[in-house]
């Protein structure tokens, strides 16, 4: 009898010590994916309602400004906003591993950057095995059923580039346009046939195209410094990103151009907008990423209390713009 007793008592012992390394194992996972995100932040702790912010770090800036757009909207929906963006370029946190996560933790809302390219991605699901409601913005992936897609209409950005453009030069000068990493994709071929078909039509405007690294180890960041630093500089430096806005906007104030070269950017960060407040940059086409933070908690909240949500979404263009230097 004795013996069996201690049987007993064993079995139920390594039960229970099975029981326990399993949760502490999850948990573990969890706290390693937290661990390698940056920007956690939250609007509340003591919320009814739980919404998160992800994206990948290469649009960091971007996403950060979706997630403060997100905060804005937190008091009125009684929900806290989570924000998870992968720590650096070679994190291996994938966006499925962070779709992953957001089942474990199971948030009111999801809303996320869908990169470029990417495919073969299982959305998100609760306990139950419903679908989180999720926003996205960034690439379009029907596969997901995403409630709603905020885009952009770069037919629309491409106009608006271009006239500003026309608007700033008189139609004449030297141009150089900046070219972002995105440069064969086919939306981004929208903008530039839009914006080309503006510029070409104007015979006094020269255009040249560069494409420039973001660590400024390439040709044709050489030739983007030395043509700025010669006799005649560009009239006139178009960025078609955040990160060539701000590197044209640090080489300017590298080489004192500031008044011989204007700059007109896409602003999706705080950064940008700094180089502007200084008056380093002359003019910033902003992709509203405020507004995209707002209206996805309330296409998610629609959803929830409805059933229904507006499907695609046009983001909203702003210009800041000041006077002319020249």
């Amino acid at each position: 009898m004795k013996k069996s007793f201690v049987l007993k008592i064993g079995l139920t012992s390594l039960l229970f010590i099975s029981i326990v390394s399993f949760g502490l194992y999850i948990i573990l996972q969890s706290q390693n994916i937290v661990s390698k995100a940056v920007g956690h932040g939250t609007s509340s702790t003591e919320r009814k309602y739980n919404i998160l912010v992800t994206g990948t770090s290469s649009v960091e800036a971007f996403v950060r400004q979706v997630y403060r757009g997100a905060q804005s909207r937190a008091q009125k929906y009684d929900c806290s906003i989570e924000l998870y963006v992968p720590e650096n370029f070679e994190s291996d946190i994938s966006l499925q591993k962070i779709f992953d996560y957001a089942s474990y933790v199971e948030p009111d809302g999801l809303i996320a950057f869908i990169p470029e390219g990417t495919s073969n991605v299982t959305a998100p699901v609760d306990a139950s095995g419903r679908k989180i409601p999720l926003v996205t913005f960034g690439q379009y992936l029907p596969e997901l059923g995403q409630i709603s897609f905020i885009g952009i209409n770069y037919s629309e950005l491409g106009q608006i580039v271009g006239n500003e453009i026309i608007s700033s030069t008189d139609g004449k000068g030297n141009i150089c346009i900046l070219h972002s990493d995105f440069q064969n994709n086919q939306i981004y071929s929208l903008l530039m046939k839009e914006l080309l078909k503006l510029t070409s039509a104007r015979k006094n405007l020269n255009i040249e195209n560069l494409h420039l690294a973001a660590d400024k180890n390439n040709s044709e960041f050489d030739l983007f410094r030395q043509n700025l630093s010669g006799a005649s500089p560009y009239d006139l430096l178009v960025s078609l990103s955040e990160e060539n806005t701000v590197l044209a906007a640090q080489t300017i104030t590298e080489l004192n151009q500031a008044v011989k070269t204007e700059i007109i950017g896409l602003s999706e960060g705080a950064e940008s907008r700094a180089y502007y407040e200084r008056e380093i940059i002359n003019e910033l086409i902003v992709i509203n990423s405020l507004g995209i933070g707002a209206r996805a908690v309330e296409e998610i909240f629609n959803y929830k209390n409805s059933g229904q949500a507006s499907s695609y979404i046009i983001a909203d263009i702003d210009i800041l713009k000041r006077g002319r230097q020249k």
